[in-house]
């Protein structure tokens, strides 16, 4: 099963960068995403506490962005959401008679290490302002 968080945490602050002048309540953030409003209310918390949105209370409230979208990296927003590693290690131990089994988790541990890295890097130099620019350039039909 894949982990959906990061993209529709990079959906909701898309919306929200698109439409800087309203307040989004969770509701219809779940429906742009198409999902349930909990998962959103969530991803709205760790946004939150982020730094990256503001959420104002009331029957007119909602989520604004809190920093134009040029500041805001796609790091930012997924260090917000995601925690831990790229990718995850064996459920079980490894039989530690196997010549693989015995080493596997320290090797693969700094493969991810190292993926972890490079994608930081990466994520690091696109803003949510490239990710709105981005969805106005024509689909290549490639």
């Amino acid at each position: 099963m894949h982990n959906c968080r990061f993209a529709f945490a990079v959906h909701v602050m898309a919306v929200l960068g698109l439409q800087k002048d309203h307040c989004y309540p969770s509701s219809r953030l779940a429906e742009t995403v198409n999902t349930n409003p909990v998962v959103i209310r969530r991803i709205l918390i760790e946004l939150q506490q982020a730094g990256l949105i503001l959420t104002l209370r009331g029957p007119h409230g909602g989520s604004v962005l809190n920093r134009k979208p040029e500041r805001v990296t796609l790091r930012e927003i997924r260090r917000a959401v995601e925690k831990g590693r790229v990718f995850g290690s064996h459920p079980n131990k490894p039989s530690r008679k196997c010549p693989v089994g015995k080493n596997i988790n320290r090797v693969m541990m700094a493969v991810a290490d190292r993926a972890g890295r490079a994608l930081e890097r990466e994520l690091d130099k696109i803003t949510l302002a490239d990710v709105l620019r981005e969805m106005h350039e024509p689909e290549s039909s490639a």
